[in-house]
């Protein structure tokens, strides 16, 4: 997973890519929904909330950040960080778990705590599975054993200990 040899022209592609794509996700789909709404339903409540906007930069920051120290030990930070960003956006989005919607004097209630726990569950995984992960890797280059199993798998004359 970490491998400190990344050739400086694949982290830069890799960054390059990672802020375009983000970038479409967080500023260019909102921007456009937003103006959709505004125009098709002017009178909706239906907005994007500038938050968006605001968590949209922070993730184009620490994915543009972890994909340019890709195998280096301070993408760790970064993929924890953007890791740990989604799982208090979605918290956020969604209210802490009660979405509630007043129209024309009617409220309705959507009450979803423990699906939202299953929800952020695994961005909150992520985010600590970073960390250990480059840790489990630290230890293993240090001592000198792979983590990864090596060979192909067959017993051909080069994995054979009598020569």
């Amino acid at each position: 997973m970490y491998n400190p040899n990344v050739p400086m022209r694949k982290r830069i592609l890799s960054a390059v890519f990672a802020f375009i794509i983000n970038a479409i996700f967080w500023i260019v789909i909102p921007y456009y929904i937003g103006t959709l709404l505004a125009t098709r339903v002017p009178e909706s409540a239906l907005v994007v909330p500038t938050f968006v906007y605001e968590f949209g930069t922070m993730f184009i920051i620490l994915e543009v950040g972890a994909a340019f120290f890709q195998g280096k030990a301070i993408s760790v930070p970064f993929i924890s960080g953007a890791a740990l960003l989604s799982a208090v956006y979605i918290w956020l989005v969604t209210n802490g778990g009660n979405l509630t919607v007043v129209a024309s004097g009617i409220s309705i209630g959507l009450g979803f705590q423990l699906m939202l726990y299953v929800l952020v569950l695994p961005s909150i995984w992520a985010a600590i599975r970073a960390p250990l992960s480059y840790m489990i890797w630290r230890r293993s280059a240090q001592s000198g054993t792979s983590s990864a199993p090596s060979g192909s798998g067959s017993a051909g004359p080069e994995s054979s200990p009598i020569h």
